[in-house]
């Protein structure tokens, strides 16, 4: 029997309209990329009221080395945090099921043990990124706000991440935000604790409207960089900062070496 390698973070909530396609057509490239019965999903439901708890186990039928969590209430950073402590494999992938870069995917596979943590950055290159303009405004405000009281040097700490478990789970373990900032407060601390970061382009197009009113989030953002600063106040940088950026060429044409 295969050892089981990589775990799929899917956090879900209400997702029965994509979840099914999603986990079928990210699998077969899972199948490709990692080989079959190396990987497995992991899905949080954090509250779902759907179909969608009936699909995931459908889907584990299917993919049977797979797991589920079920969480009482919708909190992403909750969902995030639950899903990466119950990973038991050596590497870690988070998506959004609406979302997610089998190219991305496919180079962190190749580059594996390189790196940390890869952050799949919708800034790192404009080009790529087909948001409203609201959208990238907010996005720029957050990371500018990132990058002047926390000496963030990445354009971007949310969505797409390739994660080494043996490096990172004691970060994940000290972290004390949830919500949004959950996981801009892990790759903060791991950039603080010395760990190798990279930052990879991802193209984003978005193909559903937001759930929770973009005002609600700005509120809990403000609210939340608050306390997120009163907490890593007593983390404090170890060394020189380990950053590496790469173009989406790079990645595409599967390279892994800096020069």
């Amino acid at each position: 029997m295969q050892r089981v390698e990589l775990s799929i973070i899917v956090p879900v909530f209400n997702e029965e309209d994509i979840l099914w396609k999603m986990s079928e057509t990210l699998g077969n490239h899972l199948d490709r990329i990692v080989g079959q019965d190396r990987w497995k999903y992991i899905f949080v439901d954090n509250g779902s009221t759907d179909k969608t708890p009936q699909l995931i186990n459908e889907i584990k039928q299917k993919y049977p080395q797979s797991q589920s969590l079920l969480l009482d209430h919708p909190n992403y950073g909750d969902a995030l945090h639950a899903g990466l402590m119950a990973a038991d494999t050596d590497y870690a992938f988070i998506i959004n099921v609406d979302f997610w870069d089998d190219i991305l995917l496919d180079w962190c596979w190749k580059c594996r043990g390189r790196y940390d943590l890869v952050l799949g950055s919708k800034r790192a290159d404009t080009t790529l990124n087909k948001q409203n303009k609201y959208r990238q405004t907010l996005s720029w405000g957050l990371n500018l706000v990132l990058q002047f009281f926390f000496g963030f040097v990445g354009t971007d700490t949310h969505g797409q991440k390739f994660i080494k478990m043996g490096k990172m789970r004691p970060i994940f373990s000290a972290c004390q935000m949830r919500r949004g900032q959950y996981d801009t407060e892990f790759t903060l601390r791991a950039m603080r604790a010395g760990l190798w970061l990279a930052e990879v382009p991802v193209p984003i197009v978005e193909e559903r409207p937001q759930r929770n009113l973009m005002l609600k989030k700005i509120v809990w953002n403000v609210r939340d960089i608050f306390r997120l600063k009163r907490h890593l106040n007593k983390v404090p940088f170890t060394g020189p900062l380990r950053y590496h950026r790469w173009a989406r060429e790079d990645v595409i044409n599967q390279q892994c070496q800096i020069y």
